[in-house]
């Protein structure tokens, strides 16, 4: 491929300054919305804060993924998206504001000889010190494991090093995301950044046979992606997975770890005990439901809850934080209800659920707040609105935090109601756990 020919000297700086103010703005916005939407975990490495960088991420929540990525370092990223992106409406402009480039594919009916030009462009960004980020699995997708990876990330890394004198320095970095129930509001996701991946010794090689160059490295991408991604045979797996990192109890900066190889293990056996793990699962999955249905989880079982302090925790709770958190969730009900019914609406599928919900909510929140205040302003006057656009916000964010500390708190409150007085009911439930623990041990064991 030709290098893209150089343009004048002042235009580029301008150019990219206006498009980190833009991708600043945005991240800002997207982030708040994120912030809201899930609860974010972050585990390994940090994303290096200088020089020439690819970084390439699996795919399962697509726009959600790219905001995820986003957050993951404070560098400017440049994106790669598949070409129809940016003639939608509002995606469009989102795509167009993260200074992202277009990828032109044969599925979509495009002309695949323009991706040259984003070719040129990657090169051109990878020299100039600039991260630019992919999915080099090519689409967004709902399976449970990762897919098989197309070449282009290693041939933007490997062409931008050639067109370089192979003196680039140019570094991969894996990041896995992992999403615990993608559709759910106010669920988990973790980002997993892995360790980055050097293509130096590929110069020679590359230099010779351009194919196997690139076949080499797709295969370290796909390694490194493994190491930060759940390797799952099915979604049915998740729960035992789960399980094991609450009855193991690794530490917190340990556990994603910990969860990964454990599902490396239940891979591993499932191809030559497949009876074995299904058995398992499914006494997991009962337990779990038993769990459940008393309003229980892993951890309370061994828990001690003074009456006193349940009492004074949940008179504190309800006197202190619900009137305001009440008041919030009433002044926002309205777009709270609207923003799930988008996608719904909209026939989304599972891999853009989340990006439409999300969108929505972004024009949902910000209209309701605008005719809220606009009907205050008229009926009580500009203090009152302005009073009301100071005052909705933090509400809503308390009555969101109160949420997720409710759920928490009645947790805590029937566990001590339910087994704070109920030996026996306590003894059998630890003694099952016990069991499985024991189980998942042999399991684990039967995979070193």
């Amino acid at each position: 491929m030709t290098t893209a020919p150089p343009r004048s000297a002042a235009s580029p700086a301008p150019r990219k300054a206006t498009g980190a103010r833009a991708q600043s703005v945005l991240r800002a916005i997207f982030g708040v919305a994120l912030r809201v939407f899930y609860r974010r975990e972050s585990f390994g490495a940090q994303v290096p804060s200088t020089g020439p960088l690819l970084v390439v991420a699996n795919h399962p929540n697509g726009l959600i993924d790219p905001i995820l990525l986003a957050r993951t370092t404070t560098r400017t990223v440049r994106f790669l998206g598949k070409a129809p992106l940016f003639s939608m409406p509002v995606i469009g402009a989102i795509m167009r504001g993260f200074r992202a480039l277009p990828v032109y594919r044969a599925q979509d009916g495009a002309d695949t000889a323009q991706n040259e030009r984003t070719f040129d462009a990657v090169f051109a960004a990878l020299r100039a010190g600039d991260l630019v980020c992919l999915f080099p699995e090519g689409k967004s997708h709902d399976e449970p494991t990762l897919q098989k990876l197309k070449t282009g990330a290693a041939r933007m890394a490997l062409g931008a090093e050639q067109s370089a004198g192979y003196s680039l320095g140019v570094r991969i970095v894996p990041v896995g995301l992992v999403y615990r129930a993608k559709r759910r509001f106010r669920s988990r996701v973790a980002t997993c950044v892995g360790a980055p991946i050097r293509l130096d010794d590929l110069a020679a090689l590359h230099a010779s046979d351009e194919r196997e160059a690139v076949r080499v490295l797709n295969d370290r991408i796909a390694a490194g992606l493994l190491d930060v991604t759940l390797r799952l045979d099915r979604w049915e797996d998740l729960p035992l997975i789960e399980f094991a990192a609450q009855v193991f109890r690794p530490s917190e900066g340990q556990r994603l770890t910990h969860v990964h190889e454990f599902a490396e293990r239940v891979h591993a056996i499932r191809r030559e005990h497949p009876d074995e793990v299904a058995e398992l699962t499914d006494r997991v999955s009962a337990f779990r439901s038993r769990l459940e249905r008393l309003g229980l989880r892993v951890d309370e079982l061994h828990a001690r809850y003074p009456a006193r302090a349940v009492v004074r925790f949940c008179v504190s709770a309800l006197v202190l934080a619900l009137p305001l958190a009440l008041a919030g969730a009433v002044f926002w009900c309205v777009p709270y209800v609207l923003a799930p019914l988008a996608p719904r609406v909209l026939r989304a599928s599972r891999d853009t659920y989340a990006t439409v919900q999300m969108l929505a909510g972004l024009a949902f929140f910000p209209a309701w707040l605008a005719l809220a205040c606009g009907f205050v302003f008229a009926r009580f006057g500009p203090g009152a609105a302005l009073l009301t656009a100071v005052l909705a916000p933090p509400l809503g964010l308390l009555a969101l935090a109160y949420r997720d500390w409710r759920a928490e708190a009645l947790g805590d409150t029937s566990a001590f109601l339910r087994l704070g007085r109920r030996k026996r009911l306590r003894e059998l439930l630890v003694r099952e756990r016990d069991d499985l623990s024991r189980a998942m041990e042999r399991l684990r064991d039967r995979a070193d």
